[in-house]
């Protein structure tokens, strides 16, 4: 999964506290907030469920599938990884199915729903498309980018500015982002103004440096296809946060990375 799943997650995460703090009702509106975020951030590698051991013998049976779980993974289908589900159509259609699914259950008028948990829907929304963005800079491989507007058949991105994985700096500026908008949260009410003024600033500035470090990195991770050189990049990278985080910082952060059972 281009990029990490949990730094996309994450930025999620980030994106929900921002709006959380610029929420002024309950804290359980606050909570969905972030959550809300978070989920937008992770859903739209859904897609990689075809790469799943026993995605051929269960969900390919069942839909009849004329090709392998690995077929549609790196191939170029509607339904393949960085295609439809990386799209801002698959953003804004899961927000219209699930508004669906709440007036079925509640029958309130959808309007007024929507402009009150507009912040809701703001999160999921943007944490779904920063994860896009995020993938972006990934090597073409096999993609060449993501189906950013489908149903259009252009792909977007696949700048090789920098790596699958590995990115233990991205990770830690976004932890950063969020540490300092969960801290400002607790502020009072009357500091409504700082508190989003704070958070907001905190996002544009976490997001702007972290495009700085990934279009500054010193190896250019370009490739389409598949590559011979995969071995050389993965070290590369990790030679490279070395030199970022100094050594006992990237010696935690790998020691960190591989006790977690996902690629980081």
């Amino acid at each position: 999964m281009p990029l990490d799943i949990i730094c996309h997650t994450l930025s999620g995460v980030a994106i929900g506290t921002v709006a959380a703090n610029f929420s002024k009702q309950s804290w359980k509106t606050k909570f969905w907030s972030v959550f809300l975020g978070g989920l937008g951030a992770a859903l739209p590698d859904f897609d990689a469920i075809s790469l799943w051991s026993k995605f051929d013998g269960t969900i390919g049976k069942l839909l009849g599938l004329q090709h392998t779980g690995s077929q549609i993974y790196f191939g170029k289908f509607w339904y393949s990884h960085h295609a439809a589900f990386h799209s801002l159509f698959a953003a804004i259609g899961l927000a219209v199915l699930a508004t669906l699914v709440i007036w079925m259950i509640k029958r309130q008028n959808v309007l007024r729903f929507i402009h009150q948990n507009g912040l809701l829907y703001g999160s999921f929304i943007l944490g779904f498309v920063v994860h896009l963005l995020e993938d972006m800079p990934t090597p073409a491989a096999v993609w060449g980018g993501v189906n950013f507007f489908f149903p259009s058949d252009a792909y977007i991105g696949g700048f090789g500015k920098i790596w699958w994985w590995n990115n233990y700096d991205i990770f830690l500026i976004i932890l950063g982002v969020i540490t300092l908008n969960l801290i400002v949260l607790g502020l009072p009410k009357k500091w409504y103004s700082v508190r989003s003024g704070i958070s907001f600033s905190a996002l544009v500035l976490g997001a702007g440096f972290s495009c700085y470090q990934m279009f500054t990195r010193p190896i250019d991770f370009s490739y389409s296809g598949h590559t011979e050189k995969y071995d050389y990049y993965e070290k590369q990278s990790k030679e490279i946060q070395r030199q970022i985080l100094g050594g006992q910082v990237f010696n935690m952060m790998e020691s960190l990375d591989n006790k977690i059972p996902l690629y980081f």
